[in-house]
C-alpha cells in the first residue's frame, strides 16, 4: 500500500510538473540574459535542475499571489508541525497538497513561470522522499522554502 502511495504522488507530482501551470508559457526562453553574473543560470551540481536565478538587472521575478501564498502556507505548515505529537504521514500529506495548489493555481508565464519551476522542481524532488519525522528533511524543506523572496516577489 505504502508503494502504491508513494507512485502515486510520483505519477501526481510529474504530471504537474509537465502539465501544470503556465502551459502555454515557452518550454524554453529565447531571451538570454547577459548583463549579471548574479544573473546566469548554472546547474545545480547535485541536482541537475537549473538553479532559480535573478533577472539580467538582479531584480526579483513576480510571482502571480496565489504562487506567493502557497509557499508561505507550505512554510507555515512545517513550522507548525510538532515532531513529539504530529503524524509525519499527515505533514507530508499537507505539503504535496499545498504543492499540487501552487501548480493548480499558477498563472506565471515566460521566463518567470522558467524561473518559478527552477524553484518548485527541488521541492517536488524532495518530497518524493520526504520524511516528516526526520528533522533534517523538515530544515531542509523549511530552509528551500526560505529562499523564495531572494527570487520572486
Amino acid at each position: 500500500m505504502k508503494t502504491t502511495g508513494l507512485l502515486a504522488t510520483a505519477l501526481i507530482g510529474f504530471t504537474l510538473l509537465a502539465l501544470g501551470c503556465g502551459t502555454n508559457a515557452p518550454a524554453h526562453s529565447d531571451h538570454t540574459d547577459e548583463g549579471s553574473a548574479a544573473a546566469q543560470a548554472t546547474d545545480a551540481p547535485e541536482s541537475g535542475v537549473p538553479a532559480v536565478r535573478l533577472d539580467s538587472l538582479g531584480n526579483r521575478w513576480i510571482a502571480n499571489p496565489e504562487t506567493t501564498t502557497g509557499i508561505a502556507n507550505m512554510s507555515a505548515i512545517l513550522q507548525a508541525f510538532d515532531p513529539a505529537s504530529g503524524n509525519a504521514d499527515t505533514l507530508k500529506a499537507a505539503l504535496e497538497e499545498e504543492f499540487g495548489l501552487i501548480f493548480e493555481r499558477c498563472t506565471m508565464e515566460g521566463e518567470a513561470h522558467n524561473q518559478l519551476h527552477n524553484f518548485l522542481i527541488p521541492i517536488h524532488h524532495a518530497l518524493r522522499e520526504f520524511d516528516g519525522n526526520a528533522a533534517d528533511d523538515r530544515e531542509a524543506m523549511a530552509t528551500h522554502l526560505a529562499t523564495y523572496t531572494t527570487f520572486f516577489q
